[in-house]
């Protein structure tokens, strides 16, 4: 087995369901999370998993008084849409942070927001710019851009900024309440492969079963296409990155669909094999016609998407598996979110075995929800991780890697080194 060591721990304050780093060079040290927060009160009975009854308690994890310092608090609001928003009783704030040099934890900036379900990062730059899609409690995709200056700081060489760019209501009702709760960019192969995009497509999911197809077209997003597709929340939503014509969801139907958008809005693809509701869902980049479910079942499926029928392997994993990622740059790896269960290292890479767990992270409190790979390549890793050891060249990438974890009810991000 392999072992996973903490570096840092923070307290979101807010319940903590997101993590996502950045894949642009030359700014992998950057990261954000994403927190989602109920006030008392609140009407919660369309929440399922994504639900909080935390007081605003004091920190449980302390921060250092460096890192408070470098706190900066945003709002993307009026101040009369700000008094609004602090009553609005799904409350979010999103946290952007570095690496720095000796891979201390620096905090960047904060923006006050309605509660947030889901965030990425394009997978590459839009016309020059580097994007990230922000995906909320109001039915709304936000996009920021990154801004970045130079700087004489010792631990981060840039001074970071997140601008809001546009932003699009999925809601096609306004008096019924909709929440965008899932995301993709249909930019998954294009870094890997050195393919340029213009104008992407996203893929949003909401909780009234929905998916909303969206193009961003230089500044503004636009919508192509939406359509009713499970009869429940919509968890999860994906594009098949070797073939973004196709778009997966995944509902509390317990239903996984396939659909080519360009058709019609009826499933080219339905699959009822998972026993509840499926909750994730990622195309592998690397290896064509490979994609991966999640569910609150508790069980990993690997599918060949030639063939929807039935998965090619199954795995239990010892919790609602709530979300999947390929590790970035072999795609042979998988961090699971496991709920209940904690997180999960999975190898997919040793094809035709079944896929094998090969770590476990328990040290967070509470549900896991959020994590992500850190991109870094090995030369960055070895400026970052200094004392490690990057001998084992079998493994390539793989030897040593940095994640970012966080859990839900207890409010905590951690960072830690997986090797």
């Amino acid at each position: 087995m392999r072992s996973i060591k903490t570096l840092h721990v923070w307290d979101t304050k807010y319940s903590a369901d997101s993590v996502e780093w950045c894949p642009a060079v030359p700014h992998r040290h950057v990261f954000v999370c994403g927190t989602y927060q109920v006030d008392s009160g609140a009407d919660t009975h369309s929440e399922a998993a994504i639900s909080s009854t935390v007081d605003d308690q004091p920190a449980t994890v302390k921060q250092g008084e460096d890192l408070q310092r470098d706190l900066t608090t945003d709002s993307d609001e009026n101040p009369s849409e700000l008094q609004s928003l602090t009553s609005y009783k799904r409350r979010g704030r999103l946290f952007m942070f570095a690496l720095g040099g000796s891979a201390e934890l620096c905090l960047l900036q904060q923006i006050e927001m309605p509660a947030i379900l889901d965030l990425k990062w394009c997978h590459i730059e839009i016309h020059d710019k580097i994007l990230l899609a922000v995906a909320n409690a109001k039915g709304e995709v936000l996009i920021y851009e990154l801004l970045c200056t130079k700087k004489d700081d010792i631990s981060v060489d840039m001074d970071y900024k997140l601008r809001l760019l546009t932003a699009l209501s999925i809601a096609e009702d306004s008096e019924c309440e909709t929440l965008a709760l899932s995301f993709d960019w249909s930019t998954g192969r294009n870094s890997l492969s050195d393919i340029s995009e213009e104008n992407p497509l996203l893929t949003v999911s909401d909780s009234r079963g929905g998916i909303t197809l969206l193009r961003l077209t230089g500044s503004t997003l636009e919508k192509v296409d939406s359509w009713r597709a499970h009869n429940f929340e919509a968890w999860i939503t994906a594009f098949d990155y070797w073939n973004t014509s196709i778009v997966y969801s995944g509902g509390d139907d317990c239903k996984f669909l396939a659909f080519d958008w360009r058709c019609s809005p009826n499933p080219v693809s339905t699959n009822r094999s998972h026993e509840a509701g499926v909750t994730s869902l990622h195309c592998n980049a690397v290896t064509e016609h490979v994609i991966v479910s999640g569910s609150y079942d508790e069980n990993l499926r690997v599918w060949d998407t030639r063939s929807l029928k039935r998965p090619t392997y199954t795995v239990s994993l010892g919790g609602g598996v709530w979300r999947l990622k390929w590790d970035p740059h072999r795609c042979h790896h998988l961090l699971a979110a496991c709920m209940h269960g904690g997180f999960r290292v999975v190898d997919c890479s040793s094809r035709p075995d079944p896929p094998q767990v090969v770590a476990e992270f328990n040290e967070h409190q509470s549900l896991a929800y959020g994590l992500d790979f850190c991109h870094f390549s090995k030369e960055e890793l070895k400026s970052i991780l200094p004392g490690e050891d990057f001998e084992d060249e079998s493994q390539g990438f793989d030897a040593v890697s940095i994640l970012g974890t966080c859990s839900f009810y207890d409010h905590t991000l951690r960072v830690s080194v997986l090797k």
